[in-house]
């Protein structure tokens, strides 16, 4: 009965040491298994928060291009406008230079008529003169028919 007992405290420690080896295993098991899993949920939540950066990075590029564009608009209209305004000072300042010389060539020609006026008024003034000088001295009918009489 001794030995009874004894080999079954020995059956049992050896049962409950395999046991106790078998429940670290399966513990160790387990906690592997946990660990895989959680590494499964942390490599999903990473996965989700690659896909959610790749699409804010889109978003962000998107925006950017946008803005790119906007702004190279704005300089388009800004480079039209300053043509125009180039083109509006140059023929503004055309038409005021035309303007000017029109404005001289009217007083110069008012000049040269206001000149020639009093040239003409001067010349008719001598001729006049000299007219009635001729008249003076030429004989007039008058005389000739007196002295056939």
């Amino acid at each position: 009965m001794w030995f009874k007992s004894r080999l079954e405290r020995q059956v049992s420690k050896a049962v409950r040491a395999v046991f106790d080896d078998y429940l670290v295993g399966t513990e160790g098991a387990l906690e592997k298994i946990r660990t895989a899993f959680s590494l499964e949920e942390r490599l999903a939540k990473l996965r989700e928060e690659l896909e959610a950066a790749k699409l804010e990075k889109a978003r962000r590029d998107e925006e950017f291009a946008r803005r790119e564009r906007e702004i190279e608009h704005k300089v388009g209209l800004e480079r039209k406008r300053q043509e125009f305004e180039v083109s509006q000072a140059k023929r503004e300042a055309t038409v005021s230079v035309r303007e000017e010389n029109l404005k001289h060539d009217r007083e110069r020609f008012e000049q040269q008529l206001k000149f020639h006026e009093e040239r003409f008024t001067a010349e008719v003034g001598y001729l006049k003169g000299m007219l009635e000088q001729m008249m003076k001295r030429l004989p007039s009918a008058e005389i000739i028919l007196k002295k056939t009489e």
